[in-house]
């Protein structure tokens, strides 16, 4: 069972070796299937994921149904409803993303990467239909389990922002950013937030350094050359 969250990594370098094509992979994981009942599991959660990737979100719900049913394991069970609620994301059907990921909360698994993005990625859905919150201890509990994640920092800014707490707001996507700078949401989020709301200044006197820091940050990160402010 992996550890890593599906439909959120990313893309890996492309293997050596011969290409095939999504239909060939395919094949290929259903021939496994039938053959290795040892790794039956892995396989179905495979079939899942690819169909995720190539467009087909209702061939890889029904898979992660099939794993839903055949284990009593609630660390597996969140698992899957992890990667359902990421599944309901790419389709952009939030409520059911949601729904996934506050049945796959009730479980209270202890696997840690497990336990993190289910609260992180439930504050997520919340915030995207503007219960800011509601989203917003769910943002905390993510925090609080990894600190050293980033993202749930922005995701708990958003969810101050739209609660009106823009100085907290602007304090959370820097922390997003001084977490990891590879991502540059936070950055434009705490750049948006600045320019609309010019008091924030009053309440961080020096706003504008830490912009400044940020955008360096990365800058640096991206391996941009001076000047570029593209993000």
């Amino acid at each position: 069972m992996p550890d890593k969250i599906p439909f959120r990594t990313p893309i890996p370098p492309e293997p050596k070796g011969k290409r095939v094509s999504a239909a060939e992979a395919e094949k290929m994981l259903l021939e496994k299937l039938a053959y290795h009942e040892k790794q039956f599991e892995q396989t179905i959660f495979n079939l899942a994921c690819l169909n995720s990737q190539i467009g087909h979100p209702e061939i890889a719900t029904k898979y992660l149904d099939r794993l839903m049913a055949i284990t009593d394991d609630p660390e597996k069970k969140a698992s899957y409803l992890l990667a359902m609620g990421c599944l309901m994301e790419k389709t952009q059907d939030f409520e059911r993303a949601i729904g996934f990921y506050s049945q796959a909360l009730s479980l209270e698994p202890t696997n840690r990467n497990t336990w993190y993005f289910v609260n992180n990625n439930l504050g997520f859905c919340l915030n995207y239909i503007n219960k800011y919150v509601e989203a917003e201890p769910y943002c905390r509990a993510a925090i609080k389990i990894d600190p050293h994640h980033h993202n749930a920092y922005k995701n708990l800014g958003i969810s101050m922002e739209g609660q009106g707490k823009y100085p907290d707001a602007a304090v959370l996507y820097i922390k997003a950013v001084e977490t990891n700078a590879r991502d540059p949401r936070a950055f434009m989020l705490l750049e948006e937030l600045v320019a609309k709301h010019e008091t924030i200044k009053y309440d961080i006197p020096d706003i504008q350094d830490k912009i400044t820091k940020c955008r360096e940050a990365v800058r640096l990160a991206h391996g941009m050359p001076p000047g570029n402010k593209d993000n």
